[in-house]
């Protein structure tokens, strides 16, 4: 059986200015100070930016369910298919 990969280490939790919890789902960089999340192919193509970028969680895509953040940070940063 393969060894489930780990992707609770781009999942960070906050909460939002109205007091929910929220999981913001970036690739945090020391060297930089800020959060990284890439885009996925079609907001590549729809905006021509291949990441977003923010010194906290609240400023890169967020969900209210820590089982919503981690199902797309399996999907973004997981094995890419080549094309």
């Amino acid at each position: 059986m393969a060894k489930r990969r780990n992707y609770t280490q781009y999942i960070h939790e906050f909460v939002d200015r109205y007091g929910q919890t929220r999981y913001a789902v970036a690739e945090w960089s020391p060297d930089r100070g800020q959060y990284i999340r890439p885009f996925d192919k079609t907001e590549c193509r729809l905006t021509g930016a291949s990441a977003e970028f923010a010194r906290m969680p609240a400023g890169v895509q967020h969900f209210p369910t820590r089982k919503q953040a981690l199902a797309r940070a399996r999907y973004l940063f997981g094995p890419q298919d080549d094309e």
